[in-house]
């Protein structure tokens, strides 16, 4: 289908390049307008239920003038991808000529010459630029795009809209083909919007104080893992002060309600309602029979430390990136972080996530589908 919709594309021109536009200044884009998120209204009148900052969908809106940047982030080294992105970038240009259109540097490099009027910021301090202009942003792609966006801002995120081209795209909820009927939305406000939590590791020193490389944030999970060391890893970790347990495995997994379909689900944790704000822990390959998967509170603070009489040192890792060496005594202390990821959802999110559980990731198929139609149910 992704296919289809290509080709009914209509061939974009190739102006003339002059060369890649980068902005001489950043003032000339104005600074972001602050989306306006608004409690959806409960579907039952008496509903005690009195949800926290990130357990609950809102309403996107925008508390000034309609937004003025997007940032257009997409995957590399696909065609499909390519082709979607010069569609969805002229539709900007013609729908909305006053949003400035703004691509990563090395993806402007590559469609200079289709698209004039698209801009790139300058390569210094650009997070800090991307989180002073960009008001919301646009993903093609799969998981990975989507997770490449929260490394482009220091602390706070604007509203992502991920559209799936991807290879599994549980993260990714809306289809490419029927981009400008959402975009729409998102623009003139009545978008739904999912904070999904983020998570915020810092790294511990040999004492009791945090050094290093200082805080990173976490939308999957971060771990501690032996990663090419032949020997097993001895990990102690603490709740809030106080020894949990140690370890002697591959590693420990503490990972966010969204990346309990990622990393930890097939480390055996368990699967996590987005809407369910917890922190998970999950160990790798333990040497330990009764080492279980745990779900903690989101105020919960966990501290990984390689033992001092690990036989070797391991790694830090968020999201899959390697984060550096955690040599023994040291170690890395996750917390809930304060800037979750505002991530424009389907209206209708229960519907929507039992259908990616059992499309994507086939939740409790079995040999026969007995169930496929509830009850057996005949019009």
């Amino acid at each position: 289908m992704i296919r289809r919709f290509l080709r009914l594309c209509p061939r974009l021109p190739r102006p003339p390049g002059t060369g890649i536009r980068v902005l001489s200044t950043t003032a000339d884009i104005p600074t972001k307008q602050r989306p306006k998120l608004t409690p959806l209204a409960s579907d039952t009148a008496a509903d005690s239920h009195h949800p926290g900052p990130v357990d609950q969908q809102l309403s996107l809106g925008w508390a000034g003038a309609t937004p003025k940047t997007v940032l257009l982030v997409r995957k590399a080294n696909d065609h499909q991808v390519d082709h979607a992105l010069l569609r969805i970038a002229h539709w900007f240009h013609t729908t909305y000529p006053q949003i400035h259109l703004v691509l990563e540097p090395h993806v402007h490099r590559q469609h200079r010459d289709q698209l004039p009027f698209a801009l790139t910021l300058p390569a210094e301090d650009l997070r800090a630029e991307y989180a002073r202009t960009v008001d919301f942003v646009v993903t093609l792609g799969g998981d990975g795009t989507f997770l490449h966006v929260s490394s482009l801002f220091a602390n706070e995120v604007p509203p992502i809209i991920p559209f799936s081209m991807g290879t599994l795209g549980f993260l990714l909820p809306f289809d490419v083909r029927d981009f400008p009927r959402h975009l729409h939305k998102v623009i003139e406000g009545g978008a739904t919007v999912l904070p999904r939590m983020r998570l915020m590791m810092s790294r511990i020193n040999g004492g009791a104080g945090h050094g290093g490389a200082g805080e990173m944030h976490v939308t999957n999970e971060a771990s501690i893992h032996r990663g090419t060391y032949p020997h097993l890893t001895t990990i102690s970790c603490a709740l809030d002060g106080h020894l949990l347990t140690t370890s002697v495995g591959d590693g420990i997994i503490v990972g966010t309600p969204t990346g309990s379909t990622a990393y930890a689900l097939s480390a055996g944790g368990p699967i996590v309602h987005p809407l369910v704000s917890s922190i998970v822990l999950a160990p790798v390959c333990p040497r330990s029979l009764s080492f279980r998967p745990l779900m903690l509170p989101p105020t919960a603070v966990v501290e990984l430390r390689v033992h001092r009489e690990s036989r070797g040192r391991a790694t830090a890792y968020v999201d899959g990136r390697d984060c550096g060496a955690v040599e023994q005594g040291d170690g890395v202390a996750i917390r809930r972080s304060p800037f979750p990821l505002l991530c424009v959802n389907r209206e209708d999110l229960a519907l929507g996530w039992a259908q990616d559980i059992n499309q994507l990731l086939m939740f409790n198929r079995t040999f026969s589908q007995p169930h496929e139609t509830p009850f057996d149910e005949r019009d």
